[in-house]
């Protein structure tokens, strides 16, 4: 399955750029949407966008290189990381939508 590349935020486009010029590509692959991540998307579909948001922020929170986040984002470590966790939490629902695995309600 492709995965769209059309909603990755474009600081999590950067920090995934910065991490594979620097040889890092497996803390992409800790972060990159799977099959499993769309079932947990499906799993969180009764809560509110945010509250879903949070949950998978963290669960992906230990799964982003702290220094290259602190340099991408040009925040404290902990800032950074956060922001990138809920920043790929946010693209992981979209692309669920994108995927008809869940949908937006109105």
């Amino acid at each position: 399955m492709d995965i769209s590349t059309n909603s990755i935020d474009e600081l999590v486009l950067e920090y995934f750029r910065r991490l594979d010029e620097r040889g890092l590509s497996e803390w992409i692959d800790k972060v990159f949407p799977t099959s499993s991540t769309l079932e947990r998307v499906r799993e969180l579909a009764g809560l509110s966008a945010e509250e879903a948001v949070e949950r998978l922020a963290n669960e992906i929170v230990n799964k982003i290189a702290v220094d290259v986040a602190a340099e991408v984002v040009r925040a404290p470590a902990e800032t950074a990381t956060w922001l990138l966790a809920r920043r790929i939490a946010l693209w992981y629902l979209q692309l669920a939508v994108e995927l008809g695995v869940v949908r937006t309600r109105r």
